[in-house]
């Protein structure tokens, strides 16, 4: 019991301690990413961009990629959040797993002063939205999210409720884009926006 007020000890311990400071556990036992370290994989897989026509702004997007390692940590965050049990989980992640085989899916929080200009889940939109990877284009089809702002924020923080949630779907497994950079570009008669994702 000497060793307890040595130096080494101490030192042992805080690195014990900081070990585990990148997990927590939720109400229910379940071992998930800590929120800060979720904040911080949100802040990596996210882009942002502003347009401009002389002084007025036209467009502003922030937008975050849903890859396998962003996809996984929402996963922990939607758990911290409504507090599910080693059940609910595991039937989540089975989900998860099935739809980043499918497709890749972009977070995207567009602005536009112009509030016609805001329709990218309209049949007869004014943008056609791609997202290149690994030399391939893919088109993508947007679904707007009809949450509160608060619920949005809990997964994305930077989202205001002056700006316009959406899904974007790209018909390409998010296992094929992982680990590669990606742009994203919106590209219609108003103009042109793009944003990149793994520098």
């Amino acid at each position: 019991m000497k060793y307890l007020g040595s130096p080494l000890f101490t030192v042992f311990l805080v690195f014990l301690l900081s070990s585990c400071a990148s997990s927590t556990v939720n109400k229910n036992g379940l071992n998930i990413m800590s929120e800060s370290d979720y904040q911080a994989t949100v802040d990596k897989w996210t882009d942002y961009i502003e347009e401009y026509n002389g002084l007025n702004n036209t467009v502003s997007i922030k937008a975050t990629l849903l890859n396998p390692e962003m996809a996984t940590a929402q996963l922990d965050q939607n758990a911290r959040i409504f507090q599910w049990d080693h059940n609910t989980f595991d039937t989540e992640k089975k989900k998860l797993e099935n739809n980043l085989n499918q497709q890749t899916e972009v977070f995207v929080s567009f602005f536009s002063p112009e509030r016609k200009w805001d329709d990218l889940h309209k049949s007869k939109t004014l943008w056609k939205v791609f997202l290149d990877v690994n030399g391939q284009r893919f088109e993508g089809k947007a679904t707007k999210i009809k949450l509160l702002p608060r619920e949005i924020q809990s997964l994305y923080h930077y989202h205001t409720s002056f700006a316009s949630p959406y899904i974007i779907s790209f018909p390409v497994s998010a296992r094929t884009v992982d680990n590669k950079p990606a742009r994203l570009t919106f590209t219609g008669a108003i103009g042109s926006a793009s944003l990149n994702f793994g520098k």
